[in-house]
């Protein structure tokens, strides 16, 4: 019997698909017979994958790198944009240049790449966008003031766009994850009272690890949840269910 979640010969774009929850995605996907363009920053490295420096920031490196992935693969049937960052800092610490990063690396540059593929999903009458979002973004913190608010830019961003594709075919939705080992936790892990109360938050217990987020993305990339879009999807290991 076929897999559930077949990707065998889907045509994905995976940005920020050098580390992280981006290179879980990239390397699922490729496994499970998906073809696979990435981009990434200037020196990093993902493979032998079609790949393109891109700085999501920067909305003509993200036309190219779409319109690259286009090229390479003849065609693109979905795309998860992984690249994000975490700032912790309340309010009273943040700079207005903190803040413009921020908000350009986590939210300007979802919009860019929304707007990059649509034309492409719309000529298609197809296609899924994959962004992500955070558990964060759906509770708040104390003193992640930014990267809340950008995290929930991106959760109403994901619903706007959904109803904007549906008109042509085409999906988006989000991932929301919560505590995962990736190098965006690190610092917080190296801390042992901080990685202890991070896991004390967590019902299951545990960090999530960045396969079982990648998993999420690839979901809603696939044909699988082809009646899912303007969805939200919280993998979090139950925080937000307390």
């Amino acid at each position: 019997m076929a897999a559930l979640v077949d990707l065998n010969g889907l045509r994905l774009l995976i940005m920020g698909g050098a580390g992280g929850i981006g290179a879980s995605c990239t390397r699922l996907a490729v496994e499970a017979g998906a073809k696979v363009a990435v981009s990434h920053l200037p020196g990093e490295t993902t493979g032998g994958e079609p790949a393109f420096v891109c700085d999501v920031t920067d909305a003509a490196q993200v036309n190219a790198a779409v319109d690259g992935a286009v090229k390479a693969l003849g065609g693109l049937d979905g795309v998860i944009l992984t690249a994000g960052i975490f700032d912790h800092r309340g309010v009273e610490e943040t700079s207005d240049e903190d803040w413009a990063r921020i908000v350009a690396l986590n939210l300007t540059g979802p919009f860019h790449v929304g707007r990059a593929v649509a034309p492409h999903f719309r000529q298609a009458g197809t296609g899924s966008l994959v962004l992500f979002s955070s558990q964060i973004g759906l509770v708040g913190h104390r003193r992640a003031t930014g990267y809340a608010a950008t995290k929930g830019g991106v959760n109403g961003l994901t619903r706007t766009l959904a109803i904007e594709f549906a008109a042509f075919g085409a999906r988006c939705n989000a991932v929301a994850p919560g505590p995962i080992e990736t190098p965006m936790t690190a610092v917080a892990r190296a801390d042992a009272d901080r990685a202890r109360k991070l896991v004390e938050a967590v019902p299951l217990a545990r960090f999530g690890q960045p396969d079982e987020i990648a998993r999420a993305a690839l979901f809603l990339a696939a044909p699988a949840s082809s009646y899912i879009t303007g969805h939200i999807l919280v993998a979090d290991g139950g925080v937000t269910a307390i």
